[in-house]
């Protein structure tokens, strides 16, 4: 599954940035590059965050997906697109299958869902499973991923799984407030360093 990014350009035109910068004889490129090095500090964790509010994933587990880079004029964020295993949210057994929460606003129920220790990979613990013939019909938000093993009676069963963090970052209008975030912070950081940098 592919993954999702977005990218600010152009980051020294933003807000009244590149005013305050020209005002500088000495050190304009280094206040840009230093407020850069802000942004591309904050605003992954600012994305955690907001993510964190709408889905149930824990935030260490958001972050690992998270990719920055960022050069002189621009800052890309990335975030990877592999579906999280089920387990990674709130799993619980149910009398009819398994409940998960894979949202904050509340838990989905999976009827015929279960939990076993993969036969080839023991190390990675219980994961939630489904028969093949009952993967038809999976409520939102959760996904079959791989067909993985069978029973012992030779039902093939899959693999469970819940968004990417690359789905979670591009739900509604959390890009848009993501770059009116960025180029927020970026205004003040340079604003901040050039008081430092005029003061000294």
């Amino acid at each position: 599954m592919a993954g999702a990014n977005f990218k600010i350009e152009n980051l020294d035109a933003l807000g009244r940035a590149r005013d305050r910068v020209v005002a500088l004889r000495d050190g304009g490129s280094k206040v840009i590059m230093r407020a850069i090095g802000t942004l591309k500090r904050r605003l992954p964790t600012w994305m955690k965050r907001d993510i964190g509010q709408s889905f149930a994933l824990p935030q260490n587990k958001i972050g690992k997906r998270l990719r920055v880079k960022a050069d002189s004029n621009s800052l890309t964020l990335t975030a990877l697109g592999r579906y999280q295993t089920l387990v990674n949210f709130p799993v619980r057994k149910t009398a009819t299958g398994l409940r998960a929460q894979i949202r904050t606003s509340g838990a989905v129920e999976i009827p015929h869902a279960f939990l076993r220790v993969p036969a080839k990979v023991p190390g990675i613990g219980p994961q939630a499973f489904i028969r093949d013939a009952a993967a038809r019909d999976l409520p939102a938000d959760v996904y079959d991923i791989a067909s993985v093993e069978r029973t012992q009676h030779g039902y093939p069963i899959r693999l469970l799984g819940g968004p990417s963090v690359a789905m979670m970052m591009t739900e509604g209008d959390r890009i848009d407030r993501a770059t009116d975030y960025a180029g927020d912070l970026f205004a003040q950081e340079v604003d901040r360093l050039v008081e430092v940098e005029s003061g000294k």
